[in-house]
């Protein structure tokens, strides 16, 4: 039954400060969004400034003292880090006889709905999730007839990413002038649109019938589900009474969309986020959204603009830069830490890639040896190629390091094979999994699976046309994924340590990879080639308990596997360990972290902003990159130029120029200029140098990237070329 309450107009804060339950002091401007009761609001909360801590304390103080009950209230995250952060903190000011609210992501709340009500449009409890390699092969396999050319069925398989970030159901009559706009405006029309919303809707009725997920579908799906069933609609709309989202920039419309659908009748809903750091547009993502939900609630809005992180040189130097974008919701940042003694921005140059990676690793190497744990420091970079140059000088100088690998975990073969057996163990329809793990049967083809899918609902029991030895091979497969679902999620790993089919695979290409590189094939040898594969699997297993952490305690075996194989949605970090090591990450990977010491590694045009065939497509989000980048730091934020990087394009070391925004971040605080270049060295105490006090100095030669116009980069930091006050 829904929980009584009252509507009241948003509480007034008045002091200076507040006190939640003995909770430290907040600022002004927290207190007031921590003592916001009904009504929509719209958190603009910059970097920096506590938002997790202020999102927590509100929800604290609406649990106990304004009456919402947990399961009233709902944080919804765009990470399941940032959830189990959330959830951590809000148990430690909570009574413990109070429950927690529903903490998770979009998706994982998706996953939930269908698990307990999906059967009303046709999904099964025990659905299974397809990963992101498996759902490609599988819609590029109906996309073939229509489109034979491979580069038509990418431009068709992006415009299904943009249907459903748009929210836009194939199956819905009302959304079908929606979808064939999009069609039209990517190029398909006439008999192109015939054939791909023929291949769309195949792919959609297959997916039914072998009761498989892909991503979206945990964001479309139970959308789908609430209009259809609006007494369940109206169920969750009573009962929900406060709904906020947090990172709600990063939405795209198809969760703008569910968000509507669940909405409380109070409107109770808050958004948290700063449209500065949106940078997930290349996905979707439509930070628009706050500014839509601003106009057409009518929201509150509050402004967190004290940023507690970062030095005042790296705050001011951020929102000098960021202000340079139109169309964004107005916040003026400003640093509440007093500048250290050397506080500032400093750009190092050098003569290329590699010696730009050796500096970075001097730099480090010099930092941990004066004290500093390799915890504290990160290197980000902007394409995932350079991480090579820098784990080469990090490990010619023995610093331990780690790369943040977020979804890319699941892109090794032997990951995907572990989860097709979790998936598969639950549902034996699951037609991609039974496709990858047919490598475990000796014998067993893909003419072979084909006569199995094609026999029946239970493929496995389907052996009469196979060879003997497939046959049997299948049988002790169907043995072990019995075993395997009985045991639950929590021994995933354990099965496949211990399962002689799956380890004889592993085997296998361990001895591929010693064969290949020439190494002897022995015990010693052969447990060193395995390593790398068990530690992948070992993260996914902790990754795949961490979310079991949140299943209910009476939750079944099938929900149970459902929220360990949620991985699959939110991928997992490869270097989660207790031995502090130096983070390398993208910039991407970066958000929602924070380092005393950062390196930005190839702050140069063509990388910051990236620029595609020459060409910047997005520079306002390129510059919101940028930004974050900036505002990882605490401390030391340091970014590296060489004038020749190898992008991975094939043409060898590029010219590069140093990136435009130098001079943006330069008018919120002067850069410290650092020269490494050849014969420019100087020991570190002389060798920084202001730029000129009248300005950077404007590069008069021709652009690299265009000839036929003149260089926009001021102050390009290159000797020989022409310059001008």
């Amino acid at each position: 039954m829904p929980h009584k309450f009252r509507l009241g107009a948003a509480s007034k804060v008045e002091s200076r400060s507040l006190v939640i339950g003995g909770c430290a002091m907040l600022d002004n401007d927290q207190a007031q969004v921590v003592a916001h009761d009904d009504g929509p609001a719209a958190v603009l909360a910059g970097a920096g400034s506590g938002k997790t801590r202020c999102t927590t304390e509100r929800a604290a103080r609406r649990l106990t003292e304004s009456g919402v009950s947990s399961d009233g209230l709902m944080l919804l995250t765009f990470t399941n880090k940032a959830a189990a952060e959330m959830r951590e903190r809000l148990r430690s000011r909570l009574p413990k006889q109070l429950a927690l609210p529903w903490i998770g992501t979009f998706h994982s709340f998706g996953n939930r709905l269908l698990r307990s009500y999906g059967k009303t449009i046709g999904i099964p409890k025990n659905a299974t999730l397809m990963d992101a390699d498996d759902a490609g092969r599988m819609l590029d396999a109906f996309l073939a007839a229509p489109f034979p050319d491979k580069t038509r069925r990418i431009d068709a398989v992006r415009l299904n990413e943009a249907i459903n970030a748009h929210g836009l159901d194939i199956t819905a009559e009302a959304d079908r002038p929606a979808i064939e706009h999009l069609c039209d405006k990517a190029g398909f029309s006439g008999h192109l649109l015939r054939g791909v919303l023929t291949a769309l809707t195949r792919y959609e009725k297959e997916k039914r019938r072998a009761g498989i997920l892909d991503f979206s579908d945990l964001i479309l799906l139970p959308a789908r589900l609430l209009r259809k069933d609006e007494a369940l609609q109206e169920r969750l709309r009573q009962q929900l009474r406060d709904v906020t989202v947090d990172e709600a920039q990063d939405t795209d419309g198809a969760q703008f969309r569910l968000l509507k659908l669940i909405s409380p009748h109070s409107r109770t809903v808050l958004l948290v986020g700063d449209d500065d750091q949106a940078i997930y547009e290349w996905r979707h993502a439509r930070p628009e959204n706050m500014r839509d939900f601003i106009d057409e609630y009518g929201a509150t809005i509050y402004r967190l603009e004290r940023n507690y992180r970062s030095t005042p040189a790296i705050v001011t130097g951020g929102a000098a830069l960021v202000r340079h974008n139109e169309n964004r919701l107005e916040k003026n940042p400003y640093a509440v830490r007093k500048a250290p003694e050397r506080d500032g921005v400093r750009l190092i140059h050098y003569d290329d890639s590699d010696t730009m990676a050796e500096g970075v690793a001097d730099r480090i190497h010099a930092a941990t040896a004066q004290g500093t744990s390799p915890g504290d420091i990160a290197v980000l970079y902007r394409k995932n190629r350079l991480a090579r140059l820098i784990e080469t000088a990090l490990l010619r100088r023995a610093i331990p390091y780690r790369i943040k690998a977020g979804t890319d975990l699941l892109s090794y073969a032997d990951v995907r094979m572990m989860l097709a057996a979790g998936r598969l163990a639950i549902n034996r329809r699951d037609v991609r999994a039974l496709s990858r793990l047919a490598d475990l049967v000796p014998g067993l083809g893909a003419k072979g699976v084909g006569q199995m899918i094609a026999a029946g609902d239970d493929p496995l029991q389907h052996t009469g046309r196979l060879s003997a030895k497939a046959a049997k091979g299948v049988g002790e497969l169907a043995s072990a994924l019995e075993q395997l679902y009985r045991d639950g999620p929590d021994k995933l790993l354990h099965w496949c340590e211990n399962t002689g089919l799956f380890r004889s695979w592993l085997q296998q290409r361990a001895k591929n990879s010693l064969k290949a590189a020439g190494r002897p094939i022995d015990r010693s040898e052969l447990e060193l080639a395995l390593r790398p594969a068990k530690g992948r699997m070992g993260a996914i297993q902790r990754a795949m308990s961490k979310r079991l952490e949140t299943a209910a305690r009476n939750a079944s075996l099938d929900e149970r596997w459902a929220t360990g194989l949620e991985v699959i949605a939110g991928g997992t970090d490869e270097a989660e360990t207790d031995q502090p090591k130096v983070t390398l990450c993208s910039i991407h990977a970066s958000k929602g972290l924070e380092w005393p010491i950062v390196h930005v590694f190839g702050f140069s045009d063509g990388l910051m902003p990236m620029a595609r065939e020459d060409t910047v497509e997005n520079l306002p989000e390129e510059r919101r990159l940028a930004y974050v980048a900036l505002t990882r730091a605490q401390n030391q934020i340091v970014l590296h130029h060489a004038e020749r990087i190898d992008l991975g394009t094939g043409g060898g070391a590029e010219e590069m120029q140093v990136s435009r925004f130098m001079v943006e971040i330069n008018r919120g605080h002067q850069i410290e200029l650092i020269d490494r270049r050849q014969g420019k060295s100087t020991p570190d105490n002389e060798e920084s140098q202001k730029p000129p006090k009248t300005g950077w100095r404007k590069c008069v030669r021709p652009s690299t990237h265009n000839p036929n116009r003149q260089c926009l980069i001021p102050y390009c930091l290159t000797r020989q070329h022409g310059t001008t006050r």
